[in-house]
């Protein structure tokens, strides 16, 4: 062998030098060959299913069946596959019929996959079961029963569900009132009960369902008269017979079984692979525990909401049809549990029609004039009008929507970019459906208009048709109208600046925009004031951080000028509004800013505002406000970050704002924010003590109880924030229902006046009726005479 180095091959003058090998007569150079894992490949087709496509639906079942059987996979790549197939049932359900069927054509060719499948989904249910996670028993449960053609036992599911109603018939029986866990077991049944025949339409099976429905009439469902404080609509004006979910149902379920269940909601599976090919499998009885628990049952019941009503044709189903409740269920169920993917959910919102029969809405982005001339027997439903119709039920549902409405706002702006040429009009008139009944909704109802709205115009430029609206300028300064309009275009203030939003307004409406300093100076500082030299040696104190006794002198000074000025009675007054106001203003520029300036000052203001100083921390909320006087929402922040540095109490801001403010203040939404603040911040303040450890670890790692005098403290601490929560609602209570005082000349200001005075109550009793469930007698005992509270206090012990 040579031990020489080979030589390098020579090199032609002028031409390109290759890479080694590329000259050989035989080399073609080959692209990598990447082929993507089998799992994210049938986890991308599975979730895809139903979606716009290229490929005709049959087509696509059928492929994502072929690729599941055509590959073999470990043990847990498989119970991966089985987890995402429950996984898309709970989260995206419009997609559970095809996917029920995609894994049918699965079973057709490899039974035991199908076999293993089906195992899985049972026991999955039955963990649901054990835990009383109702609703993600309804979404498996339906999954189950759109996989009857490869269930052999199917009489197991149809009994299961029977155990669900006796059991929610017993419960019902057990209780003179209401049964939350009862109400949610019926409603599982009653939602259950169409999908039989949809997924069997043979007259056995509506014989099936037939007895189950007339079995379910031995529950005894009936309104309560709470109902009337969860209706957005209130004075009796609602534009629509207002039912609650159940009682509607029932009605639904009757009028379809006089149809002998003729319900076709569902493309026609059978041409993709016919139930006579399936090889069934047997599955395990699905078992009710002794004691049933239900960890996410709603407390309240629901009523139906609609916002598509009057109009010259109709684009969404009849309330009296099943439909209208199947739809709202799939839709709501979407929107809640893929809540972590705002644009998926908007996506398939604007999708909703392809996941159902072709035919059963009318074509996407119609005119309401189109649909008027449409073909008799053609549908007018409009899928766009049903989906976002749900999405505004779950924003404005009483008393709580069930996730944060600014979910509900950014799902619908992300529809409205995704599809504007049919979401906007739908937007359109469900907005002007809205403002036309505005002085007929509840006052909740009316903050969360204005807040979606603002938002919403926020992202489109703030463009809105406002001349529409100019007539009602002329309305009194306290009809929800003209409320409406300042609360819109000052939280579009808060979104924007003046300029910009005055450029969007007519002149009409100019008036409304108020331009304020953005920071407002520090009155007292001024050269002509006479506290001036006093009030820039505490802002020069203030920045040197000094501490509590370094502002003695200059407190003792401002005490007395105070006193040579306006007498002993307001010298402490005018140290603490001087000090907050500084404090206020060194944090102008940001939140942040009156943050940091707020935590250095700790103990200088622990000293201006004792802790048990009720009127100190009245007045410090009235600085607050009128150095903010032209931007009340930042005053809401200021107030709110003092109260989670405990420097003011929440029963003081609460009597701020019934005591020192006048009847208006209700109309205003920072009064709803700042109450409702209030008094979660109470509710936090009794779990922040009761979370308080009661042992402790010794130095040999033995756990024992705190000393008694120590736990003494803690349940004194927390007997104490618990009368400090029910005093706030004694007060609200008490000074709410006090008579509004007026002369003929005011009448109709006195009216609007009640009328937000009552709405506000309303609202309150309404969402914190669990937190004063003890104080019902107490309150009826104050001597009240108004029936409306009286009533509305009544109402809520049936919530």
């Amino acid at each position: 062998m040579s031990t020489t180095e080979p030589s390098a091959p020579a090199v032609s003058q002028g031409i390109k030098r290759r890479r080694d090998g590329d000259d050989l007569p035989d080399y073609k150079r080959q692209r990598p060959n990447f082929v993507q894992p089998a799992f994210p490949r049938l986890r991308k087709l599975f979730t895809c299913l139903g979606e716009p496509s290229r490929f005709p639906l049959p087509e696509s079942i059928s492929h994502c069946a072929k690729s599941f059987t055509s590959v073999e996979f470990d043990e847990e790549v498989v119970l991966s596959l089985f987890s995402l197939f429950v996984n898309i049932s709970i989260e995206q359900p419009l997609k559970v019929f095809s996917l029920a069927a995609s894994l049918q054509c699965v079973n057709n060719t490899e039974s035991s996959h199908g076999a293993a499948v089906v195992k899985y989904i049972v026991e999955r249910m039955q963990t649901y079961i054990n835990a009383g996670d109702w609703n993600n028993v309804k979404l498996v449960l339906r999954f189950l029963i759109m996989l009857k053609p490869i269930i052999s036992n199917f009489e197991a599911i149809v009994g299961f569900i029977e155990q669900l109603l006796e059991r929610a018939i017993e419960l019902k029986s057990m209780c003179t009132g209401r049964s939350p866990l009862a109400e949610e077991l019926y409603k599982v049944v009653l939602l259950s009960i169409p999908y039989l025949v949809v997924s069997d339409s043979s007259d056995e099976m509506k014989k099936n369902a037939t007895e189950l429905f007339e079995k379910s009439k031995d529950y005894k469902h009936s309104a309560i008269r709470a109902e009337e404080l969860l209706n957005p609509f209130v004075d009796g004006e609602t534009p629509y017979r207002l039912s609650d979910s159940l009682e509607l149902l029932q009605l639904q379920l009757s009028n379809l079984v006089a149809a002998n269940w003729e319900l076709q909601l569902l493309y026609d599976y059978s041409t993709v692979a016919p139930a006579s090919e399936f090889e069934k499998h047997s599955i395990e009885e699905l078992q009710l525990p002794e004691k049933l628990s239900a960890w996410n049952s709603s407390k309240s019941p629901e009523v139906f909401l609609k916002f598509y009503t009057n109009e010259q044709v109709e684009t969404t189903p009849p309330v009296d049809r099943i439909e209208s409740t199947i739809f709202r269920d799939l839709l709501t169920d979407t929107l809640i549990n893929l809540n972590f993917n705002r644009q998926e959910v908007a996506r398939q919102l604007i999708w909703f029609d392809n996941f159902l029969r072709p035919g059963l809405f009318a074509p996407r982005e119609m005119s309401l004039e189109k649909l008027s001339q449409a073909k008799p027997g053609s549908s007018t439903w409009k899928p766009e009008d049903i989906a976002i119709e749900a999405v505004l039920a779950g924003l404005f549902r009483l008393p709580q929507s069930l996730l944060k409405p600014v979910y509900f706002h950014s799902v619908l702006i992300e529809a409205c970019i995704l599809a504007p040429h049919a979401i906007a009009p739908v937007f359109g008139r469900a907005i002007r459906f809205l403002y036309s009944h505005l002085e007929h909704l509840d006052v909740q109802v009316i903050y969360l208009y204005a807040d979606w709205f603002s938002h919403h115009l926020s992202n489109f430029g703030f463009t809105w048709k406002w001349r529409e609206w100019t007539e009602d300028l002329n309305l009194n300064e306290l009809n929800p109208k003209r409320v409406f309009f300042r609360e819109l275009i000052y939280k579009e203030l808060r979104l924007s600046f003046p300029q910009r939003i005055t450029e969007t307004l007519p002149d009409e409406f100019s008036d409304l925009v108020h331009e304020g300093d953005d920071v407002p100076p520090f009155q007292f500082a001024l050269p002509d004031e006479p506290y001036s030299e006093q009030s820039r040696l505490v802002l020069q104190n203030i920045r040197d951080r000094k501490g509590p006794d370094e502002f003695t002198e200059v407190f003792d000074e401002i005490t007395k000028k105070s006193e040579e000025l306006n007498g002993k009675a307001d010298a402490h007054d005018m140290v603490c509004e001087i000090f907050v106001t500084a404090i206020v203003h060194l944090g102008a520029r940001s939140l942040s800013h009156v943050e940091s300036w707020i935590e250095r000052t700790l103990p200088v203001l622990r000293v201006v505002c004792p802790e048990k100083g009720g009127e100190s921390h009245r007045r410090v909320v009235k600085i607050i406000f009128k150095y903010w006087k032209d931007q009340t929402g930042t005053a809401v922040q200021v107030v709110k970050k003092l109260m989670n540095h405990k420097v003011i109490t929440p029963l003081s801001v609460v009597e701020w704002i019934l005591l020192d403010s006048d009847v208006g203040t209700f109309s205003k939404g920072y009064s709803w924010e700042l109450l409702g603040f209030a008094i979660d911040k109470a509710k936090l303040q009794i779990k922040e003590v009761e979370a308080v450890p009661r042992t402790i670890e010794d130095e040999d790692g033995d756990t024992k109880l705190l000393a008694a005098e120590k736990l003494k403290e803690i349940d004194d601490s927390i007997e104490t924030l618990k009368n400090t929560l029910n005093h706030i609602f004694v007060t609200i209570v008490k000074e709410l229902a006090r008579p509004v005082q007026g002369d003929a000349k005011n009448e109709e200001t006195v009216r609007w006046q009640r009328w937000w005075k009552e709405g506000f109550l309303r609202a309150v009793l309404r969402n914190y009726h669990a937190d004063y469930k003890d104080l019902q007698e107490p309150l009826k005992n104050l001597g009240l005479t108004d029936m409306f509270i009286l009533n509305s206090i009544e109402q809520t012990a049936e919530l």
